[in-house]
């Protein structure tokens, strides 16, 4: 099931206008829209992992260094 990308509630299909119609905010999406929006959250959610993934190899380069003293 669908969920709105502005407020989490659930999507319903209308099939006369072909969009999804939020039951929460009644924003309107096409599939492209959402589609989108999916991409997005994805890409966002890769560029976090990358950036905590660089942050604690440097946390452990940097700790490392110490130890070493």
């Amino acid at each position: 099931m669908a969920s709105c990308p502005e407020c989490r509630s659930r999507l319903v299909y209308d099939r006369e206008t072909k969009t999804y119609v939020c039951e929460g905010c009644g924003g309107t999406y096409t599939q492209q829209d959402l589609l989108m929006e999916r991409e997005k959250a994805l890409a966002k959610k890769f560029d976090e992992d990358r950036k905590r993934r660089a942050r604690s190899e440097y946390l452990e380069w940097w700790l490392s260094s110490k130890e070493t003293r």
